[in-house]
């Protein structure tokens, strides 16, 4: 086997595992901060926008256990991670979603972000965290 491709699988399954641990930790945040706590606190938008400030933060302390557990990575690996790290959460976040019948519309209202809405940011995370997490961790060494 290629050792590009194996360093690439290697890092996904490590992707794979950070995202089963990250799902509890955001639907803690959501379902029982944001809709609990901080919402009826402050309104839905500030809610929104301090969970998924929150959700940011977050996002790089796992991808920097996902950038410790690799190792061995390559700036190419880490961009997969990244996108397969949103993939997977926008797979979930749809996919349940639409399971419990959830209108598309209130799906649809995070993505505005002209309404100070923050899910694009948050999916952006998602995508460039491992990458940035390695370059700031061994800079220079996760070269495209």
């Amino acid at each position: 086997m290629n050792t590009e491709m194996g360093t690439n699988a290697h890092v996904l399954m490590i992707t794979f595992r950070i995202w089963l641990l990250e799902i509890p930790v955001a639907a803690f945040n959501a379902f029982v901060l944001m809709d609990h706590v901080y919402e009826p606190r402050v309104g839905p938008l500030r809610a929104h926008q301090i969970a998924m400030g929150t959700r940011i933060a977050y996002l790089f302390v796992f991808a920097y256990f996902l950038v410790y557990f690799a190792h061995d990575y390559s700036a190419v690996s880490l961009l997969y991670a990244g996108l397969f790290w949103m993939g997977l959460m926008l797979a979930f976040e749809w996919g349940g979603s639409l399971l419990i019948c959830r209108p598309v519309h209130e799906i649809l209202i995070g993505w505005h972000i002209e309404s100070g809405y923050m899910w694009p940011y948050v999916l952006l995370t998602y995508l460039l965290s491992p990458l940035i997490v390695g370059w700031l961790l061994h800079p220079g060494r996760p070269a495209l």
